[in-house]
């Protein structure tokens, strides 16, 4: 697997900068199973999961609206020479000095989670999984001082793992059967 390769850009073809304006999570415990990629031949295989997450029975994925144009999504190296590791960091603003974003901080400070980001050009990436969770790194919450300041929360999302790309849809995850009478049809079911 140490083969390398050329990386080509197409220089007509527009690479946009930024994420949605919806970031989507769950508590590390609501999945039953994240796949992580496999690595092969080609650089994308290090990073693309080609399995569906299994979400445990009767848990979904939930959404934070955030402010647009105040958020980015970056992987950063870090460690000593020869000894690299890759770190995720979400820097997101959500809007608003509301009860229901400061109950969200106190309830998830120290809480693992996962959370699903999509970028610009319409690629869900995951941060954090099964393995090595995702954490709130720090919350700055505030009112704001003047009129035209932006009342809300900035948050900072770390992890301790490489950047996933995931190519299927955040609408439709699996989940496990109940594992009752009809025990060989419940190893996973979609949802409808």
């Amino acid at each position: 697997m140490n083969s390398f390769d050329n990386i080509e850009t197409c220089y007509y073809t527009e690479y946009n900068s930024g994420v949605q304006c919806r970031l989507y999570y769950a508590p590390e415990s609501f999945f039953f199973r994240t796949p992580l990629p496999y690595p092969g031949e080609s650089f994308e295989s290090e990073v693309i999961i080609q399995d569906e997450i299994i979400m445990r029975q009767n848990k979904k994925l939930h959404y934070i609206d955030i402010l647009i144009d105040e958020n980015e999504l970056k992987l950063l190296l870090s460690g000593a020479l020869a000894r690299k590791k890759s770190k995720i960091n979400l820097s997101i603003f959500i809007l608003g000095f509301l009860p229901s974003v400061l109950g969200f901080i106190e309830r998830g400070m120290n809480l693992p989670f996962v959370f699903f980001i999509q970028d610009t050009n319409g690629r869900n990436w995951q941060i954090g999984h099964i393995r090595n969770r995702a954490f709130i790194e720090n919350a700055d919450t505030g009112t704001g001082k003047k009129y035209e300041d932006n009342s809300g929360s900035g948050i900072t999302i770390t992890c301790n793992s490489p950047l996933f790309l995931y190519n299927f849809s955040l609408d439709h995850f699996s989940r496990p059967g109940d594992f009752n009478t009809d025990f060989n049809n419940d190893f996973f079911k979609s949802y409808d």
